[in-house]
């Protein structure tokens, strides 16, 4: 299997969660694992050390099982392999983040989540809210050529804006 090569990568500011993200050679966008886990608060402020796969230690619990089968066909939420240089990267195909927060956004309207769920779901609904707002702006800046106009982080300033907001509200 031919290695899969990082072409671009950046992070994301997510109001204070730095999401690293890559574009493959292919044009495959994807979202790092461990900062997937941070901006969801999968992991407790004191646990950051632990490693692993977090994301599907969460998403093999009973109670969302349900709503992990429904969300996508079996192995869509296993990490991708790629690499920068020699150095391997766990992530994710970029739209998988809210394919994830579809599962905890789904099975908080029909269960009870424990506590941890329930957190993690709040921010599914921060994230997602979020993405909508700045999709619509980017989509607008695409048809109108804006796109060429505006600075090379003006959108990231406004889904950061738009994550705040959320955030203090």
């Amino acid at each position: 299997m031919k290695k899969r090569e990082i072409k671009y990568e950046s992070e994301l500011d997510l109001a204070g969660f730095k999401l690293p993200c890559y574009v493959l050679a292919d044009g495959t966008r994807i979202l790092s694992s461990r900062g997937i886990h941070n901006a969801l608060k999968m992991a407790e402020e004191d646990d950051q050390q632990k490693r692993g796969p977090r994301l599907k230690e969460y998403l093999s619990q009973k109670s969302l099982q349900p709503f992990v089968n429904s969300e996508k066909e079996r192995g869509h939420f296993e990490p991708i392999i790629c690499y920068k240089g020699n150095v391997k990267i766990h992530g994710y195909e970029a739209t998988t983040l809210v394919d994830i927060c579809n599962v905890y956004l789904e099975a908080r309207k029909q269960i009870d989540l424990s506590p941890r769920q329930a957190i993690i779901a709040e921010q599914c609904e921060i994230l997602v809210r979020s993405f909508a707002k700045i999709g619509i702006i980017a989509l607008i800046d695409e048809a109108t050529g804006y796109q060429y106009e505006r600075e090379r982080f003006e959108l990231q300033k406004i889904l950061k804006a738009f994550i705040s907001e959320k955030i203090l509200e």
